[in-house]
């Protein structure tokens, strides 16, 4: 009877993404135990293994619900996380390996965060994956690289404590089935980047998703036992402290009204601000055009935390890239393609005018660092690319995977693609200084015949830019990460303006801003390695003790 009950659930395996399958396995496994089923394995086992690929297969949906059917008002846990992602499920994970009580709370239907969309690089020194290879390193190895790499603008204590744990996080998804490329570790070279000088940086065929892979195994036992409940679909709306300033608990809005949420210890993991506009501007000052972050990405963890006065940093570091072809003007827009802006890999045949019409860059300089660093100079991070009739027939296509005749139709077809028949007309166009692209069009074919270009002393420049019909490409900076985030000490407790810290209360995660571990440039691997490595710590390290009723 028992091994029959169990072959009907692996018959409807198939069907494992709708919630009923699930909810099945528990009602079968259930059921097995009541009547006191025995099997060459025990009932208990099956249901662990069931689950286990239940979870991993509706990200722990329904095992939540079968136990949230139990009464929740009134109890206080000793973890309550809001946001079940990349920081906020390790820390689930390893608290409640030591017996405590969680609470995973999250705006979105299904755990996982932003590992549902993440490229999955990540970095450590002296994992295994090294050691196989005969590769010497250590976390001492990777912090000096980190604040090389970051100009020493990465924050101390978070990118110490993030390599220092890195190792042991890294080995747990390696051991438990995250398989990297063949030739990784890597160094993360790539033209006019510093790189790692030691190959350290690693991902798997699936990025975030293969890691997002591991996390659910690792979680599912943990669901099963009770001692992880999650609440989905639920936003957390404001922090509660108790009479000596010590948060104490969460105030939710669940689907079924408003909640309050006690606990111990509250940990915010609630990612950044990318997909909400307005916290964008309001944060970093610059507008945000692109929706390529998880949509939960709202900025409640720094909402959250400023209100009970803690603070910020990071403004100044944001990062926008070197601009990208945009599907329309403002946000919500998407990545359609990217101009090829670095010379190691094409050399510039164009001008990069801002506003003004006015050239604001040395076109062909190899670093990306100053590049991105120009780009943050234009208060609207957008940018004409202007060439003419002459350059684009000649010159190599600019667009990677475009032909020199697609490239052609999309100036009769794409918002981001313009054409006219006078340099007046691109600029109206392009919604640019007229009589500013018109001189520096005039000054630059200067510059091609002397060969010397006073303003920025570029070196390439094949052609003068004087034949009809005159092209523009819009290239627009952009982020899925977000710079700004909380203040945090050594132990990430949130710390208010006076520098002491609000009891209790914690930040791991995007919420500490990607400036704390990359300052303003591209470091291999620390986004998503501090997130997992800091989420893994505190989950084994905060002062936990038992749940009271």
């Amino acid at each position: 009877m028992a091994q029959d009950m169990i072959n009907i659930l692996l018959n409807k395996r198939t069907d494992r993404h709708s919630m009923d399958w699930p909810a099945e396995c528990a009602r079968v496994f259930a059921t097995l135990a009541r009547i006191g089923v025995k099997s060459g394995y025990s009932i208990a086992m099956q249901r662990r293994d069931f689950l286990a690929n239940a979870v991993a297969a509706s990200t722990g949906l329904a095992v939540s619900h079968e136990v949230r059917g139990k009464s929740m008002s009134g109890r206080r846990w000793d973890l309550v996380i809001i946001g079940a992602g990349t920081a906020g499920l390790p820390a689930a994970i390893f608290a409640s390996r030591r017996g405590a009580s969680v609470l995973l709370i999250d705006s979105a239907n299904k755990l996982g965060g932003t590992l549902h969309l993440a490229n999955g690089q990540v970095a450590a020194g002296g994992s295994r994956l090294q050691v196989a290879k005969g590769i010497v390193d250590s976390p001492d190895r990777h912090f000096d690289d980190v604040m090389r790499i970051t100009h020493g603008l990465a924050d101390h204590d978070v990118a110490r404590l993030t390599v220092d744990r890195a190792p042991t996080t890294i080995n747990w998804l390696l051991d438990n089935g995250l398989a990297p490329l063949p030739d990784h570790p890597t160094t993360g070279h790539s033209p006019g980047r510093p790189a790692y000088s030691i190959a350290r940086y690693l991902w798997a065929k699936n990025e975030g998703r293969d890691i997002l892979a591991v996390v659910e195994r690792e979680l599912a036992p943990e669901l099963a036992s009770g001692r992880v409940v999650t609440q989905l679909n639920s936003r957390a709306e404001g922090l509660v402290l108790d009479r000596n300033g010590a948060a104490s608990g969460v105030r939710v809005r669940t689907p079924e009204g408003e909640k309050i949420f006690n606990g111990r210890h509250i940990l915010l993991t609630t990612g950044g601000y990318a997909m909400n506009p307005e916290a964008f501007m309001r944060h970093c000052g610059y507008p945000s055009y692109a929706t390529g972050s998880y949509p939960t990405c709202l900025g409640d963890g720094l909402d959250l935390a400023t209100d009970v006065g803690g603070q910020l940093r990071g403004r100044e570091l944001h990062r926008a890239g070197t601009g990208s072809i945009m599907t329309a003007p403002a946000f919500p827009a998407k990545v359609y393609k990217r101009f090829i802006t670095v010379p190691q890999e094409r050399l510039p045949w164009e001008i990069w005018v801002d506003g003004s019409g006015r050239r604001f860059f040395r076109e062909d300089d190899p670093g990306t660092y100053r590049r991105e660093q120009a780009l943050l100079k234009l208060k609207d991070l957008r940018y004409a690319i202007v060439f003419d009739q002459v350059i684009l027939d000649e010159s190599p296509v600019g667009v990677p995977g475009f032909t020199h005749a697609k490239l052609r139709e999309h100036f009769d077809s794409h918002p981001m693609f313009v054409k006219a028949e006078s340099l007046a007309a691109l600029a109206t166009k392009l919604k640019v200084d007229a009589e500013g692209l018109a001189a520096t069009v005039r000054d630059y074919n200067a510059s091609v015949d002397s060969w010397k270009d006073p303003l920025f002393s570029r070196e390439y420049m094949p052609r003068r830019i004087e034949k009809a019909p005159f092209y523009g490409v819009v290239h627009m900076g952009h982020s899925a990460t977000s710079s700004v985030g909380v203040v945090v000490d050594k132990q990430l407790r949130v710390v208010r303006a006076d520098g002491k810290p609000v009891a209790n209360l914690y930040a791991a995660g995007e919420v500490l801003g990607s400036g704390a571990t990359l300052g303003n440039a591209f470091c291999p691997g620390m986004m998503l390695t501090p997130a997992l490595a800091l989420g893994h710590w505190l989950g084994e390290t905060l002062p936990l003790g038992k749940s009271r009723a």
